[in-house]
């Protein structure tokens, strides 16, 4: 397992690498056993340190997960509780699925992903100002799949490809905590 563990604003202790290193390696393999990479970012804002973590569990899938305290540990701390709970969740989903793939072949479709900036400058215009242009790709997952993957990224919302039919679906997160999920061939 290849940990990366860097700070932002701040330079990361020898002690504190340490600490991230065993404990999390501690976590992965307890809950998923052999993992790919993992990125461990640190930064400070205002005396409150925040942990980024993200873990590459396989191929096209990742576990991110953010904790915030005032000491730094206790940070990395209360990320790694969340990328457990996580984790736990789903984690015979994610045992089956990494040791028994599936037999047919999996679709994946390139997509273009745009971050726009909402606080720039209004140019009097009807468009925004797009700030970081990505490609991202389109997997062909279940519905209960594309709502595991979006919890387990934190992300907002997943674009897929419904695997029953084929179809482009949207599943997102609702502002009363519960998850909507958009099927277009649903609609009459």
């Amino acid at each position: 397992m290849t940990t990366v563990v860097s700070g932002k604003n701040i330079e990361v202790g020898e002690s504190l690498r340490e600490f991230i290193k065993q404990e999390l390696k501690t976590v992965v393999e307890h809950y998923v056993g052999d993992i790919i990479e993992a990125h461990v970012i640190i930064s400070k804002d205002h005396h409150i340190f925040a942990s980024d973590i993200t873990v590459h569990i396989g191929h096209h899938f990742v576990v991110h997960c953010h904790g915030a305290d005032e000491d730094p540990h206790r940070s990395v701390t209360n990320a790694l509780q969340k990328l457990e709970s996580r984790i736990k969740r789903y984690k015979n989903r994610l045992r089956n699925r990494k040791r028994h793939p599936r037999e047919e072949t999996v679709e994946i479709l390139p997509a273009q992903q745009y971050v726009v900036n909402g606080a720039g400058e209004d140019t009097g215009g009807d468009s925004p100002v797009i700030i970081a242009e990505m490609n991202s790709q389109v997997l062909s997952l279940s519905v209960g799949e594309a709502v595991m993957r979006m919890d387990l990224s934190e992300s907002p919302v997943l674009l897929f490809r419904n695997a029953a039919n084929g179809q482009f679906n949207v599943v997102y997160k609702r502002q009363d905590g519960n998850v909507g999920w958009i099927d277009p061939s649903l609609t009459k």
